[in-house]
C-alpha cells in the first residue's frame, strides 16, 4: 500500500450519510485505494496486518485483535444507497494468526459505485486524506474534493449534519461550527490539496446555509475556468447532468421539477436564470428558493439584451465552451491515466518503469524509481506521459467531443 494510491468514489457513495469513526473511515479508504477501477469485479484482497495497522493509525500493542474489532464493525454497521438498497462495506474478513495476514472482501452490492466508473464519480489520493484525524474532516474533504474545479458548494446545515452522520448533535449551531467545522477546516487546509473559507446564510436570524469557498493547491486545477464561481454561468459548458445537479442539490428542486426542467427549456436558458437566482439569494430577496427557481425559469428573469449583446454573449460563450471541452478532455485523460496506472501489478509497473528508462536514455534525463507513482514529482511527470503516449494516443480531442455530443 502506497500514500500516492488514489481513491475512487461513485459520486453518489460520497453523497451517502455515514455515521463511521475515523479509524473505519481510514480502513474504507485504504481498501479502495487498492482497487483497480477497471476490474470487473471485487476479489480477496490480502494485507499483512502489521502494515495495515501502520497505513490507519492502529499503534496499540495488540494490533490483530484491534484491527478484527474495526472490521467487525464494519460489517456490522448496514447504510443506505438511494432509500432501497441496505448494505455493509465488508461482505468477510479472515485472519490468518500465523501468516500475519488478513484478507478481506468487498460487500458486491458496492460494486457499481467503485468498479467500472465512467461517469460521476471523484478521484484523489490517499495520502491526501489519510493523514485527517477526524472523520468529519475526512468526510467534508470528499464532499467538498467533488467540486474542487467548481470552487464552491452551498449546504444546508441539517443536510451537512446528515451526511456526516451527527443530524441529532450539536442543536447549538456554535457548537456544530466550533467542534466539526472549524476543526475540519483547520486539519483539511493544513494537510490537503485543497484549502476552504466558510460563508454563513441566515433565514431571520438563524444560520441555515453554508457556503464553502474552495481554492486548490493543485496548479492544474488553478488555472481551470471553473475554479472561479463569480464567472457568468452563460459563459460555461452545460450539460444535463452538470444541470441536474445544480438543481437539486444547490437549487433544492425534486426529480420530477428537474425532469420537466430539463425537458422544456435549453440548457444556457436555464444557467442563466439560475445566475440571476443565485444572486438574488446573495442579496437576501428569496425565501424560497425552489419555488423562486422555478418562477425564474417559467418568467425569465433574465436581463434583456439587446441584438448586439445577444451577438456578442454568442461568441463569447462559443469560445469559452471550446476551453471548457479542452480543460474537460485533459481532465478526463489524466484520471484514465491515473487508473490504468494504479491497474498495474507489480510485474507490469516493472516492466513499464524499464521501458520509461530506455525511452529517455539518450535525453539527460534520471527516473527516480520510489517516484514514478507521484504524479507531483518529475519522474511521476514522465512515467504519466510514458503511459499516456503508449496506450491513449488515439484518444483524442476530437473523440472526447463527439462522445460528450453523444451524453448531451
Amino acid at each position: 500500500m502506497r500514500g500516492n494510491n488514489l481513491v475512487t468514489k461513485s459520486n453518489n457513495l460520497i453523497e451517502t450519510p455515514l455515521k463511521l469513526g475515523v479509524v473505519e473511515m481510514r480502513i474504507i479508504i485504504v481498501l479502495i485505494s487498492t482497487l483497480s477501477p477497471n476490474d470487473d469485479d471485487f476479489k480477496p484482497y490480502r494485507f499483512k496486518i502489521s502494515e495495515f495497522a501502520k497505513m490507519i493509525g492502529v499503534k496499540n500493542k495488540n494490533i490483530h485483535q484491534q484491527i478484527k474489532d474495526y472490521t467487525y464493525s464494519l460489517m456490522s454497521q448496514p447504510f443506505y444507497l438511494h432509500d432501497n438498497l441496505q448494505v455493509t462495506w465488508l461482505a468477510s474478513a479472515e485472519y490468518f494468526p500465523g501468516e500475519g495476514v488478513v484478507e478481506v472482501e468487498f460487500s458486491p452490492k458496492l460494486k457499481p459505485y467503485l468498479l467500472q466508473l465512467k461517469e460521476k464519480f471523484t478521484t484523489y489520493r490517499l495520502i491526501d486524506i489519510i493523514k485527517l484525524k477526524s472523520a468529519y474532516a475526512m468526510r467534508i474533504y470528499e464532499l467538498l474534493k467533488q467540486y474542487e474545479r467548481i470552487g464552491s458548494r452551498t449546504f444546508t446545515v441539517q443536510r451537512l449534519k446528515e451526511l456526516l452522520g451527527i443530524e441529532d448533535q450539536y442543536p447549538v449551531y456554535a457548537d456544530f461550527k466550533k467542534r466539526v467545522l472549524v476543526k475540519a477546516q483547520q486539519e483539511i487546509n493544513k494537510h490537503t490539496d485543497i484549502s476552504f473559507s466558510f460563508e454563513e446564510m441566515k433565514t431571520g436570524r438563524k444560520i441555515t446555509e453554508i457556503k464553502f469557498l474552495l481554492t486548490s493547491k493543485s496548479a492544474d486545477a488553478k488555472s481551470s475556468v471553473l475554479n472561479h464561481p463569480d464567472k457568468p454561468a452563460g459563459a460555461r459548458h452545460h450539460t444535463s447532468s452538470r444541470l441536474r445537479q445544480q438543481l437539486k442539490e444547490e437549487f433544492g428542486l425534486q426529480a420530477k421539477a428537474i425532469d420537466q426542467v430539463l425537458a422544456q427549456y435549453d440548457k444556457n436558458y436555464i444557467a442563466e436564470n439560475l445566475e440571476v437566482v443565485r444572486s438574488d439569494a446573495k442579496r437576501g430577496r428569496i425565501k424560497d428558493i425552489p419555488a423562486y427557481t422555478m418562477s425564474a425559469l417559467k418568467t425569465d428573469y433574465r436581463k434583456k439584451r439587446s441584438g448586439l449583446e445577444e451577438e456578442q454573449l454568442a461568441t463569447q460563450q462559443a469560445k469559452q465552451i471550446g476551453i471548457d471541452l479542452m480543460e474537460s478532455y485533459i481532465q478526463e485523460l489524466s484520471q484514465q491515466v491515473q487508473q490504468h496506472i494504479i491497474s498495474l501489478s507489480p510485474q507490469q509497473l516493472e516492466q513499464e518503469l524499464e521501458g520509461l528508462k530506455y525511452s529517455v536514455r539518450t535525453l539527460g534525463i534520471e527516473i527516480v524509481d520510489d517516484e514514478i507513482l507521484d504524479p507531483f514529482s518529475e519522474s511521476g511527470g514522465y512515467f504519466i506521459q510514458y503511459i499516456q503516449k503508449k496506450y491513449f494516443k488515439d484518444y483524442t480531442f476530437e473523440l472526447y467531443c463527439e462522445q460528450q455530443t453523444d451524453l448531451d
